[in-house]
């Protein structure tokens, strides 16, 4: 498969998911190996939609696919929103819904180990964000965009809020031994996995908007309203876009 001409399409996520059915309970088993924990739910880590695997993606549209009609329309506005304006605003996950999560038994390895990782660690995450954020700024910076600094200097806050219940030792080889565990099940989709974490930048929101408009056509989007909201402070251009997207979950009803 090339990569540089191949991208996701609606048969090729209902191929991923009809094959994926054996790694998908895998995965629920490599979460298990995490403690079970209690978090105060200031849902600060739900101020971003976290990057994850090929696997972690085909499960959460699993669990879009599974839900009603209204709710899957709404999410997939949310996501859709969330892929546009994350370079010009901090916008909550879009799985969030007040301070509850949507998928919250099936919500992504970066949820579940945020408030797990030690601070050191931690702070080394967060300073390979903030290298991976000012690469994207360079890059709007040559098609002629400046994004906010405020955006490009955001970091989610290390966490104090989480509690293991019993008495399991948690350490970060042990936290990195099940990242790795993740990784290695979504691998078995190798071509479609480096795919994802290549060209879709490991974003679920990402996927589901190139899916409703196509993959350039998503990209070409994008940068016309986030252009306009920072040349203008326009948001008109959100309204068409909106008026445009379909159930595109429903394609994936079990």
């Amino acid at each position: 498969m090339d990569n540089r001409q191949q991208t996701f399409t609606i048969p090729v996520i209902r191929e991923l998911l009809c094959n994926s059915v054996k790694q998908r309970k895998e995965l629920e088993e490599a979460y298990m190996l995490l403690p079970s924990t209690r978090c105060e739910r200031k849902t600060r880590c739900c101020s971003l939609l976290p990057d994850t695997t090929l696997l972690e993606a085909l499960t959460a549209i699993h669990q879009l696919a599974r839900m009603p009609s209204t709710m899957r329309k709404k999410l997939t506005k949310k996501m859709i929103s969330y892929f546009i304006l994350n370079p010009v605003e901090i916008i909550s996950c879009p799985f969030l819904n007040y301070r509850d999560c949507l998928i919250y038994q099936n919500r992504f390895f970066g949820c579940r180990v945020y408030g797990l990782w030690s601070q050191e660690y931690y702070e080394k995450i967060a300073s390979n964000n903030r290298e991976v954020k000012k690469q994207f700024q360079i890059q709007w910076q040559k098609l002629g965009v400046s994004l906010p600094q405020s955006i490009i200097d955001f970091q989610v806050p290390y966490c104090m809020c989480v509690k293991v219940d019993g008495e399991k030792v948690i350490s970060d080889e042990m936290l990195l031994h099940t990242a790795d565990t993740i990784t290695t099940l979504s691998e078995q989709f190798l071509e479609w996995h480096q795919l994802f974490s290549q060209l879709y930048f490991s974003d679920l929101s990402f996927l589901l908007t190139s899916l409703v408009f196509g993959f350039q056509d998503a990209i070409k989007m994008k940068f016309s309203i986030v252009r306009e909201i920072v040349e203008t402070g326009n948001r008109s251009g959100l309204g068409p876009v909106f008026e445009r997207i379909p159930d595109i979950c429903a394609e994936f009803t079990p």
